[in-house]
């Protein structure tokens, strides 16, 4: 499944294994999506508890993930989180333009 992706890139140096990254971002993604209805339903509305919620998510996976990996350090769970976060960011950014533009076309 990530085949495409290197087996070392920023998750490397973030402490995280590529799946490990990209399962906490997938998580994250599908948690806001599909909360309080899925997205395409809601675009125009608040999100609060969507993005409450799917950012939420991440600090736990990451500081589990690290665990998992025996790397629990502060600095590591600070940027893989901000990175991740960042990420999921312009992606959900990304999906909510391209869905505000459908449904207005």
């Amino acid at each position: 499944m990530f085949g495409a992706f290197p087996t070392d890139g920023i998750w490397t140096s973030l402490g995280l294994g590529r799946a490990q990254f990209f399962a906490i971002l997938g998580l994250s993604l599908v948690l806001f999506v599909f909360i309080d209805g899925p997205v395409w339903r809601h675009v125009h509305a608040a999100h609060f508890w969507r993005i409450t919620l799917s950012y939420g998510a991440i600090v736990p996976a990451v500081w589990a993930a690290l665990l998992w990996n025996g790397t629990p350090r502060l600095p590591l769970f600070l940027a893989a989180s901000a990175v991740l976060a960042l990420a999921k960011l312009v992606l959900t950014a990304a999906l909510l333009v391209v869905l505000a533009l459908a449904q207005s076309a």
